[in-house]
């Protein structure tokens, strides 16, 4: 049975990697799929762009900040997608 890998980003995780149905928890880890380093920093730096401009009550502080956070979290979810081929797909769940 194929993984799936739901992207997105959520207060209280520090990556953006979610599978449901696991009797552990939905929460996943970059070691859990084997991603490279340089993905890794690339989802930390995301993730912390994310809470530093995004507020759920509020939406983002700005709208050049929206759009950098798309295009760039567009690119890590290519890489992503690329890097788990054959282990898992990936869902965008990022609300863009």
């Amino acid at each position: 049975m194929t993984r799936t890998i739901r992207f997105m980003f959520e207060y209280g995780h520090p990556w953006p990697l979610w599978e449901t149905g696991r009797e552990d928890g939905p929460t996943m880890e970059p070691a859990d799929y084997g991603l490279s380093s340089e993905l890794i920093e690339r989802l930390r730096a995301a993730n912390r762009f994310w809470q530093e401009h995004f507020q759920h009550e509020r939406g983002w502080d700005s709208a050049e900040n929206l759009a950098a956070w798309t295009a760039d979290t567009r690119q890590v979810l290519a890489v992503l997608r690329r890097e788990v081929a054959g282990i898992a797909d990936v869902l965008d769940e990022r609300g863009v």
